[in-house]
């Protein structure tokens, strides 16, 4: 029965009269027609933040991709960072997202560094559009509400913020169409780089960094999708960053600010409509009625010497009066590193306090403080309790009391909408028509091939091949599925995991609960048909492999998961699975059971062999007696004598259903093979899990 705080988080419906929330703003109209009353907006408009970056330098493998390189971006502005491929861009914006650590130099909003609790105040809108395929652009926005926006907030609220974001971005005529991918029809290129952004408005962020927010699309979309950001971010108050690549006269035209990379250094940085007068002053006049965008692309991609020219006269720009005040103050600040003053006066401030045996007050650390600003470098602002000194003493006594939430929902709330969200994406897969097809005509084909097996001594092998087969089969079917989704999963988490959304435990507790009836429906099916087709062991028989055969579901399922997480290539993914599976097959008893002494420990580590002898032993305990065939070699010791199990007026013999567990060697009882298989099946979880926590986590 689903909680009363499961039932919260249902999706809302949109009908022609309301909104997302129910609440009723005028009538939600088609294209063409009177639009409705926009409602009344959740967030009020903020004072906006400063972000300045300043001598950020950062190197990858020892090559040094951003050298020196300084900028700031104002409230309601645009600042688009230019220049050709492997300049620096998208590297720059993850520094200033701080997803990627940098050497020396500072990113500080309003003036304070940036810290865990600030970094919220930034979002980061990737090239690349990912998302659930298989999710609406509703289901996706709401679940992005509910997993990101604060407990503390009224889902009304929540509801509400995703009706103004669908408005703002102007794309409720495609909010129940399906994200899609390159094998299902869904969203348009455009449509997607909305849903992207979308996504990252939701939370209100005050900084917003894009990457490429234009790849991909054709000049017209385009035009569109920076015409509403721009309207966002003037009527909202937004600092917005974007990386551009090769944008029209009339998207550059766009932006307030511009900052050309050329190699990682500075090119020009510096108002975008000056950006001309500046080549033109270095001796590189651009041609009338061209597009700049195109011309300083031509400019920073040619010939080593013009490159030189153009970084020496940016570099040069910094001494004088077109050089931001902001940023010549951390510049000054620089230039006074490590001088003795800076040295003493953070040091007499540190030993007032240490004298004096009490915690630091604001004004120590304002002394401090002072001294670390003139010593400033890239490592200012580590600890805590240094946050004070930055922000007014009621601002920090708030600060204090939240600094450990590090998540926006709680641990169930993630776990609740979680769930809903992966039952809704897997479901689609699990439950697809091809997979359901392919059940039912491989379920139809084993019934009739071993159609109601007659009980005799030649049968028996028979009996064992519809079995071994029957485990087999949930064993690929579950760990091939889990191998091929799980790299389109993974980059979706990755990219959920680090923005904040949720803690990997709920996600992974939530993707194992939601996944659990998905798998287990399709094998339940295969086993009522094939069971009863072939006339297999009675009723507890029946429910003992039903049991057996879930519990191998999820094992593989697992097992999948850690080849699926540890072999990031899907095609050596799927190598080493088929390995995985052949060897555990050759060594499952089945196709033979005189291992060479030497290999005979192989056997332990198949886990076909534990689920394949557990079916057995469910089909010859407590069954009715096979007949012998009569005078020939056998097997079977009751078939050369009369054994009194049931002498028939023809002479037939009969022998023990068990004493083919005999002949097979099978000793283990039924309750250790499935102890064996359940121990396993919790290892293979919990390695899945640590695999994730550990090693897989994103960059």
């Amino acid at each position: 029965m689903m909680s009363k705080s499961m039932k919260n988080t249902e999706l809302p419906t949109i009908s022609s009269t309301v909104d997302l929330v129910g609440h009723s703003y005028g009538q939600i109209t088609g294209p063409g027609e009177n639009k409705a009353v926009p409602p009344p907006p959740v967030f009020k408009p903020s004072r906006g933040m400063e972000l300045i970056f300043h001598n950020v330098n950062l190197s990858i493998n020892k090559k040094k991709i951003l050298h020196n390189v300084a900028g700031i971006a104002k409230p309601g502005e645009m600042l688009a960072v230019m220049g050709p491929s492997g300049s620096g861009k998208t590297t720059l914006l993850s520094t200033i997202a701080g997803r990627l650590a940098r050497e020396t130099g500072d990113v500080l909003l309003n003036g304070q560094p940036v810290d865990k609790r600030m970094r919220r105040k930034i979002c980061y809108v990737l090239q690349s559009d990912i998302f659930f395929a298989n999710l609406t652009l509703k289901e996706t926005l709401v679940y992005t509400a509910l997993l990101r926006l604060p407990d503390s907030m009224p889902h009304k609220d929540k509801m509400a913020r995703v009706d103004e974001i669908v408005e703002s971005l102007d794309m409720r005529k495609c909010l129940n169409t399906l994200i899609g991918n390159v094998w299902q029809r869904g969203l348009s290129g455009g449509e997607k780089k909305r849903a992207n952004i979308a996504c990252e408005l939701l939370t209100n962020p005050t900084i917003m960094l894009l990457d490429e927010p234009t790849s991909g699309l054709d000049s017209s979309t385009a035009y569109s999708l920076m015409t509403s950001m721009k309207e966002y971010t003037e009527s909202h108050n937004k600092t917005v960053v974007t990386t551009i690549h090769q944008p029209s006269s009339q998207i550059f035209h766009m932006f307030d600010r511009l900052l050309l990379l050329c190699e990682g250094h500075v090119a020009y940085f510096g108002d975008a409509h000056k950006v001309v007068d500046f080549f033109d002053s270095i001796g590189l006049p651009c041609t009338p009625h061209y597009n700049p965008a195109d011309f300083m692309l031509e400019k920073v991609k040619e010939s080593e010497e013009i490159q030189n020219l153009i970084i020496e006269n940016a570099d040069a720009r910094r001494q004088t009066d077109q050089w931001p005040k902001e940023l010549k103050k951390l510049d000054h600040k620089l230039a006074l590193t490590s001088t003795p003053a800076a040295d003493s006066f953070t040091k007499t401030a540190e030993e007032k306090v240490e004298q004096n045996g009490r915690p630091a007050t604001n004004g120590d650390l304002v002394e401090m403080k002072l001294g670390n600003n003139i010593r400033h470098d890239s490592q200012i602002i580590r600890n805590d309790s240094e946050i004070s000194i930055l922000i007014p003493d009621e601002m920090a006594v708030k600060y204090n009391k939240q600094k450990d939430q590090r998540w926006p929902t709680s641990w169930w709330t993630q776990y609740q909408v979680l769930t809903r969200r992966n039952f809704t994406q897997s479901k689609a897969r699990i439950w697809s028509k091809i997979n359901l097809v392919q059940s039912v005509i491989i379920a139809s084909v084993v019934g009739l091939l071993w159609f109601q097996l007659p009980r005799t001594e030649d049968t028996v092998s028979d009996r064992l091949g519809v079995i071994f087969f029957t485990y087999v089969y949930w064993s690929f079917v579950p760990m091939f599925d889990a191998i091929t989704s799980f790299p389109e999963e993974r980059v979706v988490i990755n990219k959920e995991r680090s923005s904040g959304a949720y803690r990997l435990s709920a996600y992974y507790c939530a993707k194992m609960t939601s996944e659990l009836p998905l798998i287990l429906v399709l094998p339940t099916g295969f086993t009522i048909l094939v069971f009863w087709m072939a006339g297999l062991n009675g009723v507890v028989g029946f429910f003992g492999m039903w049991a057996t055969i879930m519990l191998t579901s999820i094992l593989t399922q697992g097992i999948g998961f850690v080849i699926g997480m540890t072999v990031l290539d899907l095609k050596l993914s799927i190598s080493t699975a088929a390995i995985f599976m052949l060897s555990s097959m050759l060594a499952g008893g089945y196709y033979t059971r005189n291992i060479p002494f030497w290999l005979d420990w192989i056997k332990y580590l198949s886990f076909i062999n534990y689920c394949y002898h557990t079916g057995v032993i469910l089909e010859f305990t407590g069954a009715e007696p096979f007949s012998c065939l009569g005078n020939h070699t056998t097997a079977y010791a009751d078939c050369l004598h009369d054994n009194n199990l049931g002498l028939n007026l023809n002479g037939t013999l009969y022998f023990k259903s068990e004493a083919v567990l005999e002949q097979m060697g099978i000793t283990w009882p039924l309750w250790l093979y499935v102890l064996v298989i359940a121990v396993a099946t919790i290892i293979v979880r919990l390695t899945a899990y640590l695999i994730l926590r550990f090693i897989r986590k994103p960059h």
